[in-house]
């Protein structure tokens, strides 16, 4: 079988029946055809691979795990398994705008020196309702400035080169923050960074299930871990008042940082 242009990684747990077709129709129904979907899967209550027999596709390659890991581990699986040059990440329940990969590809193509490429987001609802756009910066002097206060960059929506990936470890074998600290890894590796000023993914965001529990609060630990980590040195006054209000947003209920995210990082257009 020959080389695919790009592989489209999707690591899959417990598929949902109706968000996990919806991100796999995505993908057969791009206008670039020269694809492969490698679906990582860790054992599953619900295996996906009796939704996948609806879709014959032999470019749909389906890995199961033998045990449940981290997502780190998981999406470096994935990426040993990945024949393409180019790696798309896609999440299990999100979506591909048709024209996602076409538009990605042919950037990376033309503009070799990038190494991770990302666009802006959609935010919807557990329903497929817009709750708006989740905007990130486009250049790599500032996508990297910004790293040192927040992730700059939206995991669902890249696509980057695997062997630069690769040659810096991949993936921590870790559940929160892990593309974060990718990023800030390449970023110290001398990595490439630049996104579209397009919304190419729909996002889904539970709020439902994420203001239940306290993941919200891990993802904020984590994601205060791995700024102290790289740029602790670097932070400007900005930054140190941005990591001052996450500690602060770590006293309150879940619910309530779930509410000021959705107020305050959500827009209502791509202007």
């Amino acid at each position: 079988m020959a080389k695919p242009t790009v592989s489209v990684l999707m690591p899959v747990y417990n598929p949902h029946p109706v968000y996990f077709r919806q991100a796999v129709e995505s993908v057969l129904n791009q206008t670039l055809d020269d694809w492969e979907l490698v679906i990582v899967e860790d054992p599953s209550p619900h295996p996906a691979s009796e939704i996948l027999k609806d879709y014959p596709d032999p470019r749909i390659r389906h890995f199961v795990r033998p045990q449940r890991t981290s997502l780190g581990d998981a999406m470096n699986f994935g990426l040993e398994q990945s024949r393409g040059d180019l790696v798309a990440v896609l999440h299990a329940d999100d979506i591909c705008e048709p024209n996602r990969l076409e538009k990605q590809v042919a950037v990376m193509n033309e503009n070799p020196e990038i190494t991770v490429l990302g666009t802006q987001l959609t935010v919807i609802d557990g329903e497929g309702k817009l709750l708006g756009y989740r905007l990130y910066p486009c250049d790599h002097e500032t996508i990297v400035r910004a790293m040192k206060s927040f992730n700059s960059v939206g995991h669902p929506s890249v696509v980057f080169q695997k062997e630069k990936v690769m040659e810096v470890g991949g993936y921590q074998p870790i559940d929160l923050a892990e593309d974060y600290e990718l990023w800030c890894r390449l970023a110290k590796h001398g990595a490439r960074f630049t996104a579209l000023s397009e919304a190419l993914v729909r996002y889904r965001v539970h709020t439902e299930s994420l203001s239940k529990g306290t993941k919200m609060h891990d993802v904020l630990r984590a994601t205060i871990d791995v700024k102290l980590r790289y740029w602790r040195d670097e932070m400007d006054f900005g930054a140190k008042m941005r990591l001052l209000a996450e500690r602060f947003l770590l006293l309150l209920p879940p619910r309530w940082v779930v509410w000021l995210f959705l107020k305050t990082q959500l827009r209502p257009s791509l202007k």
